[in-house]
């Protein structure tokens, strides 16, 4: 491995042991302590989907999945990245629907060598800067390669991720420059009716961590005709605490009054409202379900729909669609090999 990617790899590994320790109080010093709490205030200050237990949940997914050693050297190893190439300034426009949603990218500027310009979301300003602090503080010469700006002027290429709408905006603003522009996705779960009662509340972690805001949030969970959804209902009812963030607990009453004024059926999963559609994308408090008959039919309303899917949680894989399947209660925590829209961020950044 080239010098600069050992530099790399001791960084970030050091970064996610700086985390680690903060979520476990163990041996940090009361400025890091305090750097790490104050972020978190100020984060679900700005943005009431923000809960100090989500930014918990996305901080350990980052250190666990993302800043571990042997993780980190895996996935560099895959790539030849020579060094020595000139970098280039590569703008990145954060999303902010979950809280870090972007961190993934600034470690694949960081890893090829380029320098990365990030716009922040105004609903997640607080916590990117804090990791950055501390990645350059671990080794200064990254300083050089992080900077935060409220517009992208004068840069090579850019990375943008955003709803369908905002896509169009960003093709306006970028699409002259190298780009990757990623739309609106979702998750989806396939049960066979063999799973455990520990995958089915799996599952119901998949659909609701982060409140459902995820584009790997399960939104919709396909059964086989005839399945007791009473099980699948015990399940997410475990999850009912949610209830109690006075917005999401809004959006439920909202979505049980309008299936209700609609007449259509529906089930009370505690945690969420759940009802038939054939529909990819619920409203926030809403879970979709979709009976299908035999395995062909699946396939087929799958693959029918694969360009809306950044991944399907499932037992079983699914034929034609291994690549995008995880296991029930996996779909939270991407790997670092987990490129968004399926497109190797890695690969796009090596061609600048």
């Amino acid at each position: 491995m080239q010098p600069y990617h050992d530099s790399y790899l001791h960084a970030c590994a050091h970064l996610g042991f700086l985390v680690s320790g903060f979520l476990q109080r163990l041996g940090l010093t009361q400025k890091i302590r305090q750097d790490f709490l104050g972020a978190i205030a100020q984060s679900t200050a700005q943005n009431v989907w923000f809960t100090d237990h989500s930014i918990r949940l996305s901080l350990e997914a980052i250190a666990a999945d993302m800043l571990a050693p042997e993780r980190l050297q895996e996935w560099l190893l895959r790539y030849d990245l020579p060094a020595g190439k000139a970098p280039k300034s590569v703008g990145i426009v954060m999303a902010g629907n979950i809280p870090l949603v972007g961190f993934h990218d600034l470690l694949c500027v960081l890893a090829v060598g380029h320098r990365a310009v990030v716009k922040l979301s105004s609903k997640d300003a607080a916590l990117l800067p804090v990791l950055a602090k501390y990645l350059c503080q671990i080794d200064y010469r990254f300083a050089s390669r992080v900077a935060f700006a409220s517009e992208l002027g004068g840069v090579d290429a850019v990375i943008a991720s955003g709803g369908n709408n905002t896509e169009r905006y960003f093709a306006l603003r970028y699409g002259q420059l190298p780009h990757l522009f990623r739309r609106s996705r979702t998750g989806v779960a396939v049960l066979t009716g063999g799973e455990s009662d520990e995958e089915l509340l799996a599952l119901a972690h998949d659909a609701l961590d982060y409140f459902g805001l995820g584009c790997r949030s399960v939104g919709k969970v396909f059964l086989p005709q005839g399945y007791d959804t009473a099980r699948l209902q015990r399940s997410f009812a475990l999850l009912s605490a949610l209830r109690s963030h006075a917005p999401y607990s809004s959006c439920c009453r909202y979505a049980q009054a309008l299936l209700q004024m609609r007449r259509q059926p529906y089930f009370d999963f505690g945690s969420c409202v759940a009802t038939p559609s054939s529909e990819l994308h619920p409203p926030v408090g809403a879970l979709f379900l979709q009976a299908y008959a035999a395995p062909s039919e699946l396939q087929s309303l799958l693959l029918g729909c694969r360009g809306e899917l950044q991944c399907i949680a499932t037992a079983a894989p699914i034929e034609g669609l291994a690549g995008c399947c995880v296991p029930l209660g996996a779909t939270q925590r991407p790997g670092l090999r987990d490129y968004p829209d399926g497109v190797d961020t890695i690969q796009f950044l090596r061609s600048l």
